[in-house]
């Protein structure tokens, strides 16, 4: 499986299960929201929540977790941080993080640069010694196999189909390619929108 995979899915649930706070970082494009949200409903379905959460403004913070961010989320230390669709190259703003207080985890697909920023997990499928066969996910991707982790037998089939919708959304608006895994979850994603209880797809299959 993908290095670290189980581990953040472990690391979640006990951060749920005592009630820890929990704040969530993620990119504004599509992919960012889909994961978010994504992670979002998974945490509900296991009685938890988010303490809160944000999307830098790309223009004003530049891409990736904000020092905006982290002023925002001060008030909630301890607290683990997750960060969605960025992460991987936001090494002042993990180590400043990390030196406030926060636990890290970054769930990104963007390339892996020559370094590891210092979070205490990485969840990225091209760091160098992962061997996990597929590379290309889309984070919302990411986030739904970390889900299959943390809910286990509790992913019945109208939450899978829920989960997946967002999945192909984020995959297909991210451009990554249409093979292997991808093709699966991104056919099985739109196939679950027909049938969609989401505002947004419902108003789609009115045209």
């Amino acid at each position: 499986e993908i290095k670290n995979l189980t581990e953040v899915a472990q690391r979640i649930k006990k951060a749920i299960e005592n009630k820890e706070n929990i704040v969530v970082c993620a990119d504004c494009d599509l992919d960012g929201i889909c994961s978010l949200i994504l992670l979002k409903e998974g945490v509900l379905s296991l009685g938890g929540n988010f303490s809160d959460f944000y999307f830098p403004d790309r223009e004003k913070e530049g891409y990736g977790l904000s020092l905006k961010a982290l002023e925002k989320f001060k008030k909630y230390l301890p607290a683990l941080l997750i960060n969605l669709d960025f992460g991987i190259s936001s090494f002042e703003e993990i180590k400043k993080a990390k030196e406030m207080g926060f636990e890290v985890i970054v769930i990104d697909h963007h390339e892996v640069l020559d370094k590891l920023p210092e979070a205490d997990l990485i969840l990225n499928p091209k760091q160098k010694d992962d061997k996990y066969y597929f590379k290309h996910f889309s984070s919302a991707g990411l986030v739904f196999k970390v889900l299959e982790k943390m809910l286990e037998n509790k992913m019945g089939e109208a939450l899978r189909k829920s989960f997946l919708e967002l999945v192909a959304l984020a995959t297909l608006a991210d451009m990554m390619p249409q093979e292997k895994e991808n093709k699966i979850l991104t056919d099985e994603g739109l196939l679950a929108m027909k049938e969609s209880w989401r505002p947004g797809f419902l108003a789609i299959k009115e045209f």
